[in-house]
């Protein structure tokens, strides 16, 4: 399976979902060119631009523990159910994934992958944490 191909179904799995903060933002699907060296936090923090800046890296559970939360409200379970079912996408379909948290206050948030191509690709978002 190509990068194209996947693409297309991580930005269905993630279509119309807002990761909530103190703001709330789309998780937008993007890729790093086959051979970008991004491996390494220095290295994904390179390519995408962010040297000098705070990181943290988390893992991908503990990033969605508050979107999959169980709630009484059937709202909030569908959400929860189209979360569980992202990570879930995200684990089987790419390896090595990480999540990097880029920035203080308003937070840039990565969850990259590798594809089975050996490309990268991933999910971003903003966070707001003051």
């Amino acid at each position: 399976m190509t990068m194209s191909a996947l693409l297309p179904e991580l930005a269905q799995a993630a279509q119309g979902l807002l990761f909530i903060s103190e703001s709330e933002a789309p998780l937008e699907p993007f890729t790093l060119p086959a051979g970008t060296p991004a491996e390494t936090e220095a290295s994904f923090l390179e390519a995408m631009g962010h040297t000098g800046q705070p990181v943290k890296q988390v893992e991908l559970p503990y990033f969605f523990r508050n979107m999959v939360r169980p709630s009484e409200d059937p709202a909030e379970q569908a959400t929860a159910a189209r979360y569980q079912a992202l990570q879930t996408w995200l684990q089987t379909n790419l390896q090595d994934v990480k999540v990097y948290r880029v920035g203080q206050i308003e937070i840039q948030a990565y969850i990259i992958g590798k594809a089975p191509d050996g490309t990268w690709l991933g999910l971003k978002t903003t966070l707001i944490e003051t």
